[in-house]
């Protein structure tokens, strides 16, 4: 594949995630609408989406954890280095990747889910009523019951 096509595939691409929003019936105040797209572009930074979607602290929760993996990443692989015969330091050092995979990935989920809902519960059901008292069924009542027989 020629050079200039990839990089022309990619904008597209990019462009077309960046532009892509929902159709909202009614009027909604198109600053607060969530882009789907953009949240997973931000997202591609740990905490970005969620801070794109303003959850500040789901944010500082998934940046500090990537970093908390990442640098015990960093430190497993200069133990690694220094024994590279032993296998419970070559775990450690991937169970340290996986962390930081499974991390990114839920702040990935997370950040595109969030988009995907952000008006959810913001509307009304029509002909939703109310539960009181008056327009709930009751049970019967009945006299003790007789299981003699």
């Amino acid at each position: 594949m020629n050079h200039p096509l990839k990089q022309f595939i990619l904008i597209a691409l990019a462009f077309g995630m960046l532009n892509g929003q929902s159709l909202i019936q009614g009027r909604v105040d198109s600053s607060s609408v969530k882009s789907p797209g953009k949240a997973l572009l931000f997202s591609v930074i740990p905490g970005g989406g969620q801070l794109y979607n303003r959850h500040p602290l789901k944010a500082i929760l998934f940046a500090g954890a990537f970093a908390y993996y990442g640098y015990g990443y960093s430190v497993a692989q200069q133990d690694y280095q220094t024994d590279l015969s032993s296998s419970s330091l070559h775990r450690t050092r991937n169970d340290k990747v996986w962390m930081m995979t499974l991390v990114w990935t839920l702040n990935i989920i997370d950040a595109y889910v969030d988009a995907q809902l952000w008006d959810f519960g913001k509307y009304e059901i029509e002909g939703e009523q109310e539960i009181t008292d008056e327009n709930t069924t009751k049970p019967k009542e009945t006299g003790p019951i007789d299981d003699t027989e």
